[in-house]
């Protein structure tokens, strides 16, 4: 039998098909809100109405869109998305890189030459390909958290793997091994790059 009510993500209630929304603990049965209307009352012991906390009237969104890739169109979207952001991205790489030109709402527009700031400025049209530029975007933030530099380079470098790693995934490779694969050179870099440091 089907629920009557309507989850909500993210928002911690439960819309009910009156167009009225309950928290969560309290919208398994009318009954139990009629019971927590009822036992509730006064400091002094005396019942009085209550009002339940959290219940207002609010507009129901659709649903999420779903897309499969059936047909690589999935696919190709997102890649599409990761490369707008990293050519865009790309263009401040090195001593000698460029700047790029934010238009700001308010106030003159932003020249900037550093990666996680034109990255953070980036928002597309299409909502699949804007997947894929958050996607290097949380790369570059990452980057830019944990070394505080070479968030240009990261992105860059994922552009790369992603683009390698749709060819070889297209042409029948295991998506699993080649995952594998990457975090075992990684980790095999990482040791060589250690060794050949000096403090």
């Amino acid at each position: 039998m089907a629920s009557t009510f309507a989850a909500m993500s993210s928002a911690g209630t439960l819309a009910a098909p009156n167009g009225r929304a309950m928290d969560k603990k309290f919208a398994f049965s009318s009954n139990k809100l009629s019971s927590f209307a009822s036992i509730s009352g006064s400091r002094f012991g005396r019942p009085h109405n209550v009002v339940l906390p959290g219940s207002r009237s609010l507009k129901v969104n659709a649903a999420k869109e779903l897309h499969f890739n059936k047909d690589g169109s999935a696919i190709k979207k997102l890649q599409t998305g990761v490369n707008k952001l990293a050519d865009l991205v790309g263009v401040t790489l090195g001593p000698k890189g460029r700047n790029v030109v934010l238009e700001s709402k308010y106030g003159s527009p932003k020249i900037v030459n550093d990666g996680v700031t034109v990255a953070k400025e980036v928002e597309l049209e299409d909502p699949v390909e804007n997947i894929g530029a958050k996607l290097v975007r949380q790369a570059a933030a990452k980057t830019n958290d944990l070394a505080g530099d070479g968030t240009t380079t990261s992105v860059v470098l994922a552009q790369g793997l992603i683009a390698e790693g749709v060819k070889v995934v297209a042409a029948g490779a295991n998506p699993v091994l080649i995952t594998r694969g990457i975090e075992k050179t990684t980790r095999a870099l990482v040791n060589e790059l250690k060794l050949m440091s000096k403090e």
